[in-house]
């Protein structure tokens, strides 16, 4: 009961008006009191001891001391787990630092322990508040992230294995493959930056945009060095249960350090919310691809698709998929084999574990390509699956570590495009 008497105290007094407090921007520190002061002397010698960090969170969060008030009750919660009211004291904290999502994370949390019925219907009323916050309301929205990994890589070069091969074309003539054009293994250091924003321009319509820039660099391997970068720009529509998106985007890709390819066009999705659980998409890609100096390949891309998400278990568990068609259509007729049409399927789901989220993907995609590849006398046919799986583990405020593997088998009937590919890598994530 008494733990039902003090969560309801607070969720009653202290996020009333949750709301708004969740919209509005994150209050400024305020000087030290006395008291904080007092424990904060202590720290060094006492962090670690959950009454210790309770009572120094609780007092650096009335402080308005936010980032310290998170660090003490997440050591409160990693020595017991099940500490309820740290847990709810977590989620006020985010919430009070504009932190919207990991605030409801954590009261759901709470909420979905043994609680007296007061406590319940105190974080029944805080989490309804918070669904029912008006959108006329919204704020700007802006992330942010730096990601730097490490990854063992057994075909760097995404080539075929084979050593021989025979060449239709000149009547079966063997072609030794060089070494160097084979399948190579290699450790490979990655680094990563992105943004994101969200700027509300009526009650009903948002300016979105992002960025993204990710490079990679092998050891040995030096000529697959990768830099890739991508923005997008666009408008928003939002209505009471669905939302439309429509975005120009931009891509470029750069191998060995010199320009690789271009992809510039539009995206458009529709989403429907079909119910609290469950979510649908439907989302169209249409793109012009342009390779450097190899103005023979370049193409016309598009894709159509479905997307359906759905959450379990008050959200701690997520499943979702996709179906899609591609085509890409060469701009130059002459090389119709550069040109394909295909189709394509994404399952996935995830699974919160306290403060590891396990996730795990699959997707196929079968292509059929026009012409006939001009050495192999033949219509290129592939199959490609890839199977991801993987850890998120917030190891602290907006900070996570993400090991993770992937699988790529890709089956062609010509022996070029035919190779299998393993990566293991560990990420360190921290977002803004």
């Amino acid at each position: 009961m008494a733990l039902g008497l003090a969560l309801a105290a607070w969720l009653g007094a202290g996020l009333s008006s949750a709301a708004q407090a969740a919209s509005a921007a994150p209050p400024a520190p305020a000087s030290t009191p006395p008291a904080l002061a007092a424990l904060l002397a202590q720290e060094a010698e006492r962090a670690g001891n959950p009454e210790f960090d309770y009572a120094l969170g609780v007092a650096a969060l009335d402080a308005g001391h936010l980032s310290r008030a998170i660090f003490a009750f997440e050591r409160v919660l990693e020595v017991q787990p099940g500490h309820a009211q740290a847990r709810a004291e977590l989620g006020r904290a985010y919430l009070a630092a504009g932190d919207v999502e990991r605030g409801r994370e954590e009261l759901m949390r709470v909420r979905r322990g043994e609680l007296p019925p007061e406590a319940a219907q105190a974080i029944d009323r805080v989490l309804g508040a918070l669904d029912a916050a008006p959108t006329s309301d919204r704020q700007r929205k802006f992330s942010a992230y730096a990601e730097a990994s490490l990854a063992r890589d057994t075909n760097v070069n995404s080539a075929t294995n084979a050593g021989q091969f025979a060449l239709p074309a000149f009547g079966g003539l063997l072609f030794t493959m060089a070494p160097e054009a084979r399948q190579r293994r290699d450790v490979v250091a990655g680094a990563a930056v992105g943004a994101s924003a969200q700027l509300p321009l009526s009650a009903s319509w948002d300016l979105v945009a992002g960025a993204n820039l990710r490079g990679t660099s092998p050891r040995r391997v030096h000529d697959m060095q990768t830099t890739v970068a991508d923005a997008s720009l666009g408008t928003t529509h939002l209505a009471d249960d669905s939302s439309q998106t429509l975005a120009w985007q931009s891509s470029g890709a750069w191998l060995d350090g010199g320009r690789y390819r271009t992809a510039n066009g539009l995206a458009a999705q529709w989403q429907q919310q079909l119910n609290r659980e469950t979510q649908g998409n439907v989302f169209v890609q249409l793109s012009r691809q342009s390779y450097a100096g190899q103005a023979e390949r370049n193409t016309d891309r598009g894709v159509i698709g479905l997307a359906l998400a759905r959450v379990f278990d008050d959200g701690r568990r997520l499943a979702y998929g996709s179906a899609y068609r591609v085509r890409e259509r060469p701009r130059d007729a002459m090389n119709s084999h550069f040109g394909h049409q295909g189709y394509g399927a994404r399952l996935g789901a995830e699974q919160v574990l306290g403060a590891v989220t396990a996730f795990a993907e699959w997707q196929v995609e079968r292509r059929h390509y026009g012409g006939t590849e001009p050495l192999f006398d033949a219509q290129r046919h592939d199959h490609q699956s890839d199977w991801l799986a993987g850890l998120r583990w917030n190891v602290g405020p907006q900070w996570q570590v993400l090991p993770q593997l992937r699988r790529t088998i890709a089956r062609s009937n010509v022996v070029l495009y035919d190779y299998q590919k393993t990566v293991v890598q560990v990420a360190v994530r921290r977002e803004f």
